[in-house]
């Protein structure tokens, strides 16, 4: 004995199921080119992570390399270091 509730789930799925076949069709292929994509997104952020550090490194070794040698000598404005704000005042007369 099936009751009404059984039929009408019975029909419901054969009904269904020649349209589901249809849409079916191309999911593989679109899944496997969604993949394809991420993945060559993720190559592409590797290697402008590596162009990156790349360029980094050689702006930090020519930026060393061609540096002025700097001359730290006296200035006039070494009054107002913090250097000589903490040197007794009758040192500050000696030091200039």
């Amino acid at each position: 004995m099936e009751t009404i509730g059984m039929i009408d789930l019975d029909t419901l799925i054969a009904q269904t199921q020649s349209s589901r076949a249809e849409v079916l069709d191309g999911l593989e292929d679109g899944v496997w080119r969604r993949v394809a994509q991420t993945q060559a997104r993720a190559r592409a952020r590797k290697l402008r992570v590596a162009a990156i550090c790349v360029a980094a490194g050689i702006g930090g070794v020519a930026g060393g390399v061609s540096s002025p040698a700097v001359e730290r000598g006296q200035s006039e404005l070494t009054v107002f270091s913090p250097r000589m704000a903490a040197t007794p005042l009758d040192m500050r007369s000696v030091l200039g």
